[in-house]
C-alpha cells in the first residue's frame, strides 16, 4: 500500500528538559517502518528543545509547541493538549521520552486498527532498570489488560486523560476498553521497552513489581530471589530471540543519543 493511502498515525511526545531522552525518542520515530506519520512535540520544559527536534531530518509532518508551566497542570492535562494538535486518523498518545519503540511498532499496531479495532495495547513490554544490579538484565513486564503507555487508538474528540500526576494513562486505557479493544500477546513485548532511570513519574520498584504483581507471581519471585538466591533465573528474564535483538537495538539507540556510554557497557561485560 503506498504511503499516501495509509491512515496517518500521529505520535505525541510530551516532554520537559530531557534532551538526551528526546533524542532517543526521535530516533525511534525516524526508524519506524510505517510510512505515513506525524510527530507532535509538546514541550513543557524550562529550556525549549525545538533545536533538538529540528536537528533530526524527520519524514512526515512535525508539529512543535512550547507551553509554559502552570500550577496544577499535570501530565494528563499536557497529554490532552497534544491530543488537540493531532491530525492523524490513528494516534499514539504516549511517544514517551522515557521509553523506546521498536521500528515495527507503529506498523504492527496500525494494522490492528485497520482491521476494525478502535484501540490496541501490548500485553507486555520489555523493562530496563538503569542500576548496577539490573542493567544487563532486561525482563518482561506484563499487564493482562494491556500496558497503558503502549496504546494506539483512533482519533476521538471525547476520550481524554484526567489531570493527574500519575495513573492518568490507566484511566485513559480503561475508557478505551469499552470500545473495540485488542491486546497483543506477550510474545510481542519486544515492540516496546520501558526505561527506569530514576527520574520517571514512578519509582524503580514500580517497574520491578511487574515480576510480582499477582499472588502466583509473588510466590515465584520469592522462590527465585530468596530460596534459590538467583532472581535472574525468574522466567521474566527469559527473553525470546526477538526480545534480545530488540534490547540490542535499544542499547544502540541509547548510546547514539548520549544516554549510555559504549565503553562503560563493554567494560562491564
Amino acid at each position: 500500500m503506498p504511503p499516501s493511502s495509509l491512515p496517518k498515525v500521529s505520535c505525541l511526545l510530551v516532554t520537559a528538559d530531557r534532551p538526551q531522552l528526546v533524542k532517543r525518542a526521535l530516533r525511534c520515530y525516524a526508524n519506524q517502518t510505517y510510512e505515513n506519520t506525524e510527530l507532535v512535540v509538546l514541550d513543557n520544559g524550562e529550556t525549549p528543545i525545538q533545536e533538538v527536534v529540528e536537528s533530526f531530518d524527520l519524514d512526515g509532518d512535525v508539529v512543535y509547541r512550547h507551553v509554559e508551566r502552570e500550577p496544577d497542570m499535570w501530565i494528563g492535562a499536557l497529554r490532552n493538549q497534544s491530543l488537540e494538535l493531532a491530525t492523524g486518523k490513528f494516534v499514539v498518545p504516549q511517544w514517551d521520552d522515557d521509553d523506546w519503540s521498536h521500528p515495527e511498532r507503529v506498523e504492527r499496531q496500525a494494522r490492528v486498527l485497520q482491521e476494525g479495532y478502535d484501540a490496541c495495547t501490548l500485553q507486555g513490554t520489555l523493562m530496563h532498570v538503569d542500576s548496577e544490579e539490573y542493567f544487563d538484565h532486561p525482563f518482561i513486564g506484563p499487564l493482562p489488560d494491556g500496558v497503558p503507555p503502549t496504546i494506539m487508538h483512533r482519533r476521538n474528540a471525547n476520550i481524554r486523560y484526567p489531570n493527574l500526576r500519575r495513573t492518568s494513562d490507566t484511566d485513559f486505557v480503561n475508557a478505551w476498553q469499552k470500545h473495540r479493544y485488542k491486546v497483543l500477546p506477550i510474545e510481542e513485548a519486544y515492540l516496546y521497552l520501558r526505561y527506569s532511570h530514576g527520574g520517571n513519574l514512578w519509582e524503580q520498584d514500580h517497574f520491578l513489581r511487574r515480576m510480582r504483581n499477582t499472588p502466583k507471581q509473588l510466590l515465584l519471585y520469592a522462590w527465585h530471589a530468596y530460596i534459590r538466591g538467583d532472581v535472574f533465573n525468574h522466567p521474566r528474564f527469559r527473553l525470546t530471540s526477538k526480545m534480545e535483538e530488540a534490547f540490542e537495538l535499544y542499547l544502540e539507540d541509547s548510546i547514539a543519543s548520549g544516554i549510555f556510554d559504549a565503553d562503560a557497557i563493554r567494560a562491564a561485560k
